[in-house]
């Protein structure tokens, strides 16, 4: 799969953009701080791939961002990679921070702790493709950052409402209202190098690698370190794949057998809280419920939803 430019994509996704006011001396970090780590890749010919928390943020999924980066890497490179992150005295070994991330599998990962003071994220842990489940090789989408202040739907399909009535926030949605997307001190090269690219995994290799841990844990019940379960239901919340015609495309088209029964079972077992809206008489106020998609489809909202104006990408 062909990787766009993120600056083709958008204006808002273009480093180049960035207002030079932002850079200063000052700043205990400075930005790029994760050059030399992104060297390090480039140099064993290893693609920085962002899993995890932060690759859901590019998807459309509300996350709040932990203490790590979590990177998928080759098992051949592993050790490799963690010798030239130390060598770049940046970057130490360390034992993850917490029983909630500890992996009790047989299968070795590595998490390398931060040396340098303030850092946007304390850690880098690099996880082998068996561990995640996912190969270096899966389908990408080139990204700016490894965060980004909202999240960001960057692949349409998974926006199904035409008349724009809910879903997660489009591009269009932040182009429209001139709203940044970057922040100013970037994790990726603003000084050193801008030429190395960040990766995130498409939504279907992703989903179905955290639907492969997710069975794994169940069949072995050993924890890997990270959060499948969480995550998967992040994906059914923030991409609304409980809404029926979603929810048939997504099995239909992008989830693998093996995995059909598991997410039909989250899909179904997910209880959306539904939305509140007060109508007040002249004798009482009364609260309506209702899900995303029971909202009445405006004559705007069906202009939307058959080709014409502009979009309003409302999100719930």
């Amino acid at each position: 799969m062909e990787s766009i430019r993120p600056s083709e994509q958008s204006p808002l996704l273009d480093t180049n953009n960035l207002n030079p006011e932002f850079i200063s001396d000052l700043w205990s970090v400075c930005p790029g701080y994760l050059d030399t780590a992104l060297s390090v890749f480039e140099r064993h010919g290893q693609p920085f791939i962002l899993v995890s928390t932060l690759a859901m943020i590019w998807s459309g999924s509300r996350n709040s961002p932990r203490k790590e980066i979590d990177v998928l890497v080759r098992p051949t490179h592993l050790q490799t990679l963690v010798d030239g992150l130390v060598e770049t005295n940046d970057w130490e070994i360390s034992e993850n921070y917490g029983q909630t991330t500890r992996n009790e599998t047989h299968i070795r990962d590595a998490w390398l702790k931060a040396t340098f003071s303030d850092p946007q994220f304390e850690y880098i842990r690099l996880w082998p493709e068996k561990l995640y489940h996912l190969f270096v090789d899966c389908h990408k989408i080139e990204v700016s950052d490894v965060y980004v202040r909202d999240s960001v739907l960057l692949e349409e399909e998974y926006y199904w409402d035409p008349c724009r009535r809910f879903g997660p926030p489009l591009l269009r949605y932040f182009e429209e209202r001139n709203l940044r997307l970057l922040l100013p001190i970037q994790a990726r090269a603003k000084i050193m190098r801008r030429d190395i690219p960040i990766f995130i995994p498409t939504i279907e290799d992703h989903l179905n690698a955290l639907l492969d841990q997710r069975r794994e844990q169940i069949r072995t019940n050993l924890d890997n370190g990270g959060a499948p379960e969480w995550q998967v239901r992040n994906f059914i919340r923030y991409l609304f794949l409980d809404w029926k015609p979603a929810r048939d495309w997504i099995l239909s088209t992008k989830v693998r057998e093996r995995n059909r029964e598991l997410v039909a079972e989250r899909i179904d077992k997910y209880q959306r809280k539904p939305l509140l809206k007060a109508l007040r008489t002249m004798a009482e106020i009364k609260i309506l419920s209702y899900m995303p998609w029971e909202r009445p489809i405006t004559p705007e909202s069906q202009c939307l939803a058959e080709g014409g104006g502009e979009s309003t990408d409302i999100q719930s």
